[in-house]
């Protein structure tokens, strides 16, 4: 069976390369699966194509497949492999590809009927802010403000009004707001050096937030960060500050914020993928993707007006240089794989 997968071969070459995979014979634990669609991240992947390969740990060198956001069908199936079956549609942390072998092992979620996969293909992305409001403690109608409206942030605008809390969005873009409104944002206000602080308390009833997710990259956006947290609040970094912009011009473990209002920092965004008894974790990254679909499916978390553009696999690139432009005006894009082989 011949497949298509995104490879990125050096600064921004990104190629849909040709591979073979046996279609035929699975092992016991196997399963074969025919992507319908993935998803762009505006954030990792696109640091990737315009040429930080290896800024994350552990990340590799050039040439290095990219995409962790897909949607498929399955075509067939290892006698092991008992809580799947072919013909359902699943999501997984796969490549983009038009089709993919893995084992039951991987991280493989079946995605309810009523989701549509283009809105299934934003699960892990949404997870992420799922992630850092555990890792923060999140309590029961605290305020949650989220700096940075890329497709993670307004993302976690989404996840963090569904789970009860009053939630501000922050952002440099008007367009970036009406969308956060969209999907559920209490209050969307336009990040600035002068003031914010007060907007915030405004929106909190004369406090700042409890919890700030700060999902953008640059310093301006980690001190907007600091500046809205309300003493002893957690502040979950989902983004990487500094991300090509060196060093900052401030102390970015400033006494006024670590000490003056005792802020816990927290690197937030990464969760076990590995299988576990409910005892010994109640929530992996498989288990909160679960959970992510059941609020997809039951209208719970409506994610829909993120996804701005739709184009053929075979166009990818295009998208990913519209995304490497900044465009406000593209949040995420989906890449239709026909028929799981793209030619």
């Amino acid at each position: 069976m011949l497949i298509k997968q995104g490879f990125i071969h050096g600064v921004r070459d990104l190629r849909l390369d040709t591979a073979e995979i046996s279609d035929e014979v699975l092992t016991p634990e196997e399963i074969l699966v025919r992507t319908e669609v993935t998803a762009l991240s505006t954030g990792t992947d696109i640091g990737n194509y315009i040429g930080d390969s290896t800024y994350i740990p552990t990340s590799p060198e050039y040439p290095r497949p990219i995409g962790y956001s897909n949607v498929g069908t399955i075509l067939n199936i290892g006698s092991e492999v008992g809580d799947l079956h072919v013909g359902q549609r699943v999501f997984s942390t796969k490549r983009h590809a038009s089709a993919y072998r893995a084992l039951k092992t991987d991280l493989i979620v079946p995605i309810p009927d009523s989701v549509s996969s283009e809105v299934a293909s934003l699960a892990y992305l949404s997870q992420l802010s799922l992630s850092a409001l555990r890792q923060a403690d999140y309590q029961c109608g605290e305020s949650v403000a989220v700096v940075g409206l890329g497709v993670i942030g307004l993302a976690g605008v989404g996840v963090a009004r569904a789970l009860g809390a009053r939630t501000i969005a922050i952002g440099n873009s008007n367009v970036r707001l009406a969308v956060a409104t969209q999907v559920g944002a209490h209050h969307a206000l336009l990040a600035k050096e002068e003031g914010i602080e007060e907007a915030v308390r405004e929106a909190c009833s004369g406090n700042l937030a409890d919890i700030v997710i700060l999902a953008a990259d640059k310093w301006v956006a980690y001190r907007t960060s600091m500046k809205c947290a309300r003493y002893g609040a957690r502040v979950a970094i989902l983004g990487f500050p500094g991300r090509w912009e060196g060093l900052p011009s401030f102390n970015p473990l400033d006494p006024a914020w670590l000490w003056a209002k005792r802020l816990s920092i927290l690197g937030s965004g990464f969760d076990t993928h590995n299988d576990c008894q409910m005892w010994e974790r109640r929530f992996t990254t498989r288990r909160n993707l679960r959970y992510i679909l059941d609020l997809f499916g039951d209208g719970t978390l409506k994610l829909a007006p993120l996804i701005t553009h739709r184009v053929a696999a075979e166009d990818m690139q295009s998208i990913y240089d519209l995304a490497a432009s900044h465009s406000k005006d593209l949040i995420t894009a989906v890449f239709q794989w026909s028929g799981g082989n793209c030619g």
